[in-house]
Order: C-alpha cells, then sequence, then structure tokens
C-alpha cells in the first residue's frame, strides 16, 4: 500500500490515513455506521452485565470516576457507548456516594473530534437516565465530562493509574500496519483469503499479536490496580482455520477485489495498484484473543467469548425493488470506513469515487446475500491485576 510503503515510519503514516470518514454527509462515519451500531447493541446486555457482577465499590476512586473510549470515531455511536457505560456503573454506585464521571474520547489524529464535540449535547451533573432514554436517545443529556485524546492506542496516552474503566468496540481488529512481509508481495488479495499463502494468514496474526500486546502493555500503565476493561471486536467462528473463514472481512475484501478488477479491466486503475493494495485489519477467535492476555500478563480474565450470528444488514429502511437505494447504502459504508486509505493509495479522487460506486453496484446485485450474512464478535471482559487484585 503506498500510504504505508515506507519502512522508516509505517505507523505513523497508518496513523495520518486509518481514521473514519469525518463530516456529516451520507458518506461519513456519523451518518454510515449502522453496522457498527447493531453490534453495539448486540453487546450491551453483556456489558451492562458485566459492570455490574464487577464492580466492587471502593472508597479510593477519589470522587471521579474515569473511562476511555479507545477508537472511539465519531457521531451518535460514540456518545450511546459513553451513556450505557457511564449509566451501568451509576446504578453501581446507587447505595453509595456518586463520584463524578470523566469519559476520554480516543482515536487517531485523523478522527473526525470537530464533529463529534458539536453534537455532544449539554454536560447536566444532575442528569438521571433511570429509563435508558439516554442510551436511545444520546443527545438528551450526559453527566459526564469529556476530553478528546489523540494518538495511537498502540502506545501509552493518558497518566499512569488514572483510568477506571477502558472500552474498546469494532476498534482493535485495526491494526497499525499491514505485516511487512505483505506490503512486499504483489497479489490481487487484497487480505486473507483460501487463494492466499499460509504465511500471509500466519504474518497477520503475528502482527494482531504485537499490535494487541502493544495495547494491552499502554494500557496496564494508564488503569488502576482492580479497574476493568470491555472490549469487543470482529472474529472468526471458533474452530476455524486463518485461512478459511475471516468473519465479516473476507466478504468485504472480495468486494473491494472485485471493483478493483472492474476498474483494471476499464483502465480506470493500474494493475499494480490493485495488486499492491492491503487492508491492515485482522478477525482473531476468542482462543487467540485470551491467549494473548495472558501472555501479556497484566491482566485477569474475566470472560472471553463469541457472540455468534449479528445481522449488521437488514432491509428494514428499504422496500423490495429499492436494491440501487440499498446499494448506495453498502457503498456509503465502505466510504465512512475504507475511503482515506484507498484514496491515500491511489492517490485520485476520481478512481476512489469509481472504486466505491462499483461496490455500490455489485451490492444492489446481493442484496440477499448481504442481509443473510451474519457476523460474530469476539467480546472480552478483564480485570487489572494489582496487589490485591480489588476491583472497582
Amino acid at each position: 500500500m503506498e500510504a504505508i510503503k515506507s519502512q522508516s515510519k509505517p505507523v505513523l503514516e497508518m496513523e495520518n490515513v486509518l481514521g473514519m470518514k469525518g463530516g456529516d454527509g451520507e458518506s461519513s462515519y456519523a451518518k454510515s455506521s449502522s453496522a457498527q451500531l447493531n453490534m453495539l447493541q448486540a453487546v450491551k446486555p453483556i456489558l451492562e452485565r458485566a459492570i455490574y457482577e464487577n464492580m466492587i465499590l471502593m472508597s479510593d476512586v477519589g470522587g471521579i470516576f474515569r473511562i476511555a473510549d479507545f477508537g472511539c470515531g465519531t457521531g451518535k455511536n460514540t456518545l450511546v457507548v459513553a451513556n450505557t457505560i457511564v449509566n451501568a456503573v451509576k446504578r453501581s454506585f446507587e447505595e453509595h456516594e456518586m463520584p463524578e464521571f470523566e469519559v476520554y474520547f480516543i482515536d487517531l489524529p485523523s478522527n473526525d473530534f470537530n464533529s463529534l464535540f458539536r453534537i455532544l449535547p449539554p454536560h447536566r451533573p444532575d442528569y438521571a437516565d433511570v429509563d435508558n432514554d439516554g442510551d436511545n436517545n444520546p443527545l438528551a443529556g450526559r453527566s459526564y465530562t469529556a476530553a478528546a485524546v489523540c494518538g495511537s492506542h498502540f502506545r501509552r496516552l493518558l497518566p499512569r493509574k488514572s483510568l477506571h474503566f477502558c472500552h474498546s468496540s469494532t476498534s482493535l481488529h485495526w491494526l497499525s500496519q499491514v505485516p511487512e512481509s505483505v506490503q512486499q508481495r504483489t497479489s490481487p488479495c487484497v487480505y486473507v483469503s483460501g487463494d492466499c499463502e499460509a504465511s500471509v494468514g500466519a504474518a497477520y496474526l503475528e502482527q494482531f499479536d504485537k499490535d494487541f500486546t502493544a495495547f494491552l502493555k499502554a494500557r496496564a500503565e494508564e488503569i488502576v490496580d482492580g479497574g476493568c476493561m470491555f472490549l469487543s471486536l470482529p472474529g472468526r467462528t471458533e474452530g476455524t482455520h486463518i485461512m478459511e473463514e475471516q468473519g465479516p472481512f473476507g466478504f468485504v475484501a472480495r468486494q473491494i477485489e472485485y471493483a478493483f478488477e472492474e476498474l483494471v479491466n476499464e483502465g480506470i486503475v493500474e494493475k499494480e495498484k490493485w495488486e499492491s493494495f492491503k487492508i491492515p485489519f485482522f478477525a482473531p477467535n476468542s482462543d487467540e484473543v485470551e491467549s494473548i492476555v495472558k501472555k501479556e500478563g497484566s491482566f485477569v480474565v474475566k470472560f472471553v467469548k463469541t457472540l455468534e450470528g449479528i445481522h449488521t444488514y437488514s432491509m428494514i429502511d428499504f422496500e423490495r425493488g429499492e436494491a440501487n437505494i440499498f446499494g448506495r447504502f453498502i457503498a456509503n459504508s465502505y466510504r465512512a470506513a475504507f475511503e482515506n486509505i484507498v484514496e491515500a493509495h491511489l492517490g485520485c479522487k476520481r478512481s476512489t469515487e469509481e472504486l466505491f460506486l462499483r461496490i455500490g453496484k455489485q451490492a444492489s446485485i446481493l442484496v440477499d446475500e448481504y442481509v443473510s450474512r451474519e457476523t460474530n464478535l469476539v467480546v472480552a471482559f478483564l480485570t487489572k491485576k494489582g496487589a490485591h487484585n480489588k476491583t472497582y
């Protein structure tokens, strides 16, 4: 990938181009992230129960309970996460002195924090959400102060022992870079598939191991002893080999390959541009996640499990026969996630636009396949080890 080919600063360059598409247009992440919202809603009961069962109150919170959302993105989804966590923790404090809440929204510098803070509702310290209205309407109010923190979550970003709760959803599957050995290959496969050599899958797993370990080490410095962390990311079905199935990513990669092939055949994009494009993400299974956590050693695993059968797309907002509208909807969702890295690689807005038009056209033909496809999420709840392994 051109945007990350420099061997001297691959991580820095990826940080500059990987962020989700900003603004509030129809293809922005804020307006075209319904799939991610469906995943958030699927794990919400698990998140709330995990907080309720593991947040044992301690006296040394210090009056302020600090929460960080790593890979926060922008739009209402981000506020839904913050409200859900704050409300769940509040319920744990119902019979005790209620602390104040601080939420750190953390993402790459390329994230559109301006758009996020423009929709942030007014701070109302006594705002009560006993009926969960704030979860459904995150613009109704907030009972937390908010701050933005820019940087890669593979490094430490906050003071030592400053956080009580960390969250990351549909973010940790993004890698800091395409594995170096894969960058050096030319192949029409933009990701892991059965058409690749086995070493490609191994390289992606090795990169995920390296990145996830760096994430855990950084959070281990920032989280207080006994503090909690909830993680969810797209993952593979248990027992499947890396080369056989990559959760939703295999299907996504095939659509991007189809679009590239059409552009090459039409002479819009050079074949070298297609064969040098690789996607920096990875779908682990629960065993791989748990193994890395235990190997890193800073956290107690409360649970790691796979949530199966999540439908990320539906025809609920479309009538049968509106396939073209559905295709445009899908194209916008791809643009929200991939436009920045595709344009950085192609170096041409027109070619980038043509690629996503091809994806939308193909989606209008594959409506039933999109609607019927299911996504699995790997979900983990961890607590920071300490002298007495206390929890909050």
